[in-house]
């Protein structure tokens, strides 16, 4: 009896991760989830159906009053702020019932994996008594959004407990979009709208749960990483972790101290980033920096003689990476199956994680074990590897990522999307060049300083409605096909290559500054900090900042949220 309510209880959780998904910014199907970032063929070379034709551009966006806002996460609140300072009435569609998106709730023990300045609105700092180097907790993080939106009043642009079903465009002719919507158990309405932002995030969609031969058999629970918020439901169970990212990790390290015991079961390990190399010096200085970007593979967008120094110094930073994977390797006594086969300086732009030793600890403690695997299927008791290994279970975690889908958008849009194999190509990863009216802020595009780079995306798309950068139809697609072409060349081949900066962000918010007539060299006359020093939001706060506004003590602001 007691196997049966087990098993009635994992078909449960499984159902509310599933259902967590549906009730998304946007309701999906699940014919077309695709998990983020696993890997793919790289052959591209397969017949493509001919293209919808792309729809004309508007000569300005002066027709643009109303703007329909997917997601009230940090991309939708600033896309809100952006667009609201400029005079456009903002209505953003929030599914949950508070602002925050991904940090409302999330798994046991999460928190930023960076320090609270690598993770600020630029013109809404932490309060001063979060002090420098701190890693916030995910409830921190979440009342600190909730400071910036009260404080900058964007909760009455927002409908609360609302999911967008489907967006539709009025007429290919026109400028008018239509979005269904509404609550829960409640009838759809419709409203038009002059401009759509999607701003759901790069983790919204569906939680990816694979499916296992002899999952149903299963006696014990089963969760996906979203869903395993307390690590209470571990105690005196055996907990087995399906994963090699850190949220697979850290759910493993969350699984072993109330667990009996706790195994991370993994395909394929990725260089773990210490926060202080050499335990000395903070990360930042190593990654956030002009030099450090430096030392990864240059741009596509690199000026003629960047590209000669990168040719003439390409032994030096061979060298430098293999320093730096000897250096994490001591750090972290990586053992010889957790090494990973890639270079850290390809790695992480497919699965870079930054860790403190908890794992490391607990692994050479015996807490956590690590086997690298795959799963073949489930039994009533645990899981058979693919090599024939029986690992004993009572609790399941997928820490396996999301989906990606866009079957909120009509099918006749979706083809002028031009989806790829390895993503979504846009132009500044904001665009869709054969689709005008929409945008994507925050939704398509990944680097090590979010934030930031959303609150970027948020002002250079208000640039552009204002006129104040230059578009073009034929030079976009160019440019998307630029942006491609070196992706494939170089970047490890994942579903979600599109979206992948991550380091190269520092290349990317240049480009975006130059495209708004902004100045995108931050320091100053600081020549030696504009080479060495890290990039943070506070850099980036004027570009931010509206005439007249005052910034409140953010103290007081978080002690109320």
């Amino acid at each position: 009896m007691q196997s049966a309510m087990m098993q009635r209880r994992s078909v449960n959780l499984t159902k509310r991760a599933l259902k967590l998904a549906r009730v998304s910014g946007a309701s999906h199907a699940r014919s077309s989830v695709r998990a983020f970032a696993y890997k793919i063929d790289e052959d591209f070379n397969v017949p493509k159906a001919p293209k919808a034709p792309a729809l004309p551009w508007p000569t300005d966006f002066s027709h643009v009053k109303k703007v329909a806002i997917v997601g009230g996460g940090v991309a939708g609140l600033q896309t809100a702020r952006a667009l609201s300072k400029i005079g456009k009435d903002c209505v953003i569609f929030e599914r949950g019932d508070n602002v925050g998106g991904v940090w409302r709730s999330n798994y046991d023990s999460f928190g930023l994996q960076v320090p609270k300045e690598l993770y600020e609105f630029p013109e809404f700092p932490w309060p001063s008594a979060v002090k420098q180097g701190y890693y916030p907790t995910g409830p921190e993080t979440q009342t600190y959004i909730e400071s910036y939106a009260k404080h900058f009043g964007l909760n009455s642009q927002i409908r609360f407990n609302t999911s967008v079903h489907k967006i539709f465009k009025l007429n290919e002719c026109s400028h008018a979009w239509q979005l269904s919507f509404g609550k829960d158990g409640e009838a759809a309405q419709e409203e038009d709208f002059d401009f759509v932002v999607v701003a759901t995030g790069m983790y919204s969609s569906n939680p990816n749960i694979p499916q296992v031969p002899g999952q149903s058999e299963f006696q014990g629970e089963v969760y996906h990483s979203c869903t395993f918020t307390d690590a209470k439901v571990c105690e005196g169970k055996k907990v087995v972790v399906i994963g090699g990212g850190k949220s697979a990790i850290d759910n493993a390290v969350s699984g072993a101290k109330h667990g009996e015991s706790s195994t991370l079961i993994y395909r394929s390990a990725h260089w773990p980033v210490p926060r202080h190399l050499c335990n000395l010096v903070p990360f930042k200085w190593g990654t956030y920096s002009r030099f450090g970007h430096f030392m990864l593979q240059p741009h596509h967008d690199a000026t003629n003689l960047a590209k000669m120094m990168h040719k003439v110094f390409s032994p030096v930073k061979w060298v430098w990476w293999r320093v730096v994977e000897q250096m994490f390797k001591l750090q972290f006594r990586l053992p010889k199956e957790m090494i990973p086969d890639t270079p850290i300086e390809v790695d992480v732009f497919s699965g870079g994680q930054i860790l403190n030793y908890e794992f490391r600890d607990m692994l050479k403690a015996g807490k956590v074990n690590a086997t690298k695997g795959a799963l073949q299927r489930m039994t009533p008791t645990g899981a058979v590897l693919q090599d024939g290994t029986e690992v004993e279970a009572d609790v399941l975690v997928f820490g396996t990522g999301f989906g990606k889908s866009y079957d909120v958008l009509e099918s006749s849009l979706r083809e002028r999307l031009d989806l790829e194999r390895d993503g979504l190509y846009l132009h500044r990863n904001v665009l869709p060049p054969r689709l005008p009216g929409l945008a994507f802020v925050g939704a398509e595009v990944s680097t090590f300083n979010n934030i930031l780079t959303h609150g970027l995306q948020a002002e250079w798309l208000a640039r552009v409605m204002q006129g104040n950068v230059e578009l073009s139809p034929d030079e976009m697609s160019q440019a998307v096909e630029q942006e491609q072409a070196w992706k494939r060349s170089w970047m490890p081949a994942t579903s979600a290559r599109a979206s992948i900066l991550q380091l190269h962000m520092m290349k990317y918010h240049d480009v975006l500054l130059k495209d708004m007539g902004e100045n995108h060299r931050r320091k100053g006359w600081n020549v030696l900090g504009e080479v060495l020093a890290p990039y943070n939001a506070r850099d980036y706060s004027p570009i931010f900042e509206h005439e007249g506004e005052q910034v409140e003590d953010t103290d007081v602001q978080l002690s109320t949220a």
